[in-house]
């Protein structure tokens, strides 16, 4: 039950942060991908979780044609913030660094693929990048700010010897 809860807990902030109003692609959705690990280590809540609130905020921001460029990478992320977890600040600085990043890369390609505004070229595609580095710069800020913060009250629950679970 308390998984159960857990599962709808984290959902529900998941969807909360995509809804509220926030500049675009600055949400804490990255870096929770990356912390989910820390709060319950089973790889179908590290998937499925951010899956959830991105399906369920989606179903109320409303969806779109590039859903398979969006979640795509959410689930790949997922997958390696699962198998490259660990309590070391290097390795989730550097999750939380690469999570943009191939994020911005396999969405943007998705757009590129799909848009009739860019030349189905290498110029059409470099163009894409670089009109969406506004977007990335965002997930990037959002994703290491909110890392940080999430490791530091991991690193206080820690120290206090309280616990995720």
């Amino acid at each position: 039950m308390n998984y159960l809860k857990g599962i709808i807990f984290l959902t529900t902030l998941l969807v909360l942060s995509r809804i509220i109003p926030h500049p675009p692609n600055f949400t804490p959705i990255l870096a929770g991908i990356i912390f989910l690990p820390f709060i319950k280590r089973d790889i179908k809540f590290s998937v499925f979780v951010p899956i959830g609130g991105m399906l369920i905020s989606d179903f109320i921001i409303g969806m779109h044609s590039l859903m398979l460029w969006t979640y795509g990478p959410i689930i790949i992320l997922s997958l390696l913030s699962y198998y490259f977890s660990n309590d070391k600040a290097s390795r989730i600085a550097s999750l939380a660094i690469a999570s943009p990043a191939i994020f911005y890369l396999i969405s943007n390609f998705g757009v590129w693929i799909n848009s009739p505004m860019y030349t189905k070229d290498f110029s059409g595609l470099i163009q894409c990048y670089v009109n969406a580095i506004p977007f990335y710069a965002n997930s990037a800020t959002a994703c290491i700010l909110f890392c940080s913060a999430f490791f530091l009250i991991k690193s206080f629950l820690k120290n206090n010897r309280l616990s995720f679970n």
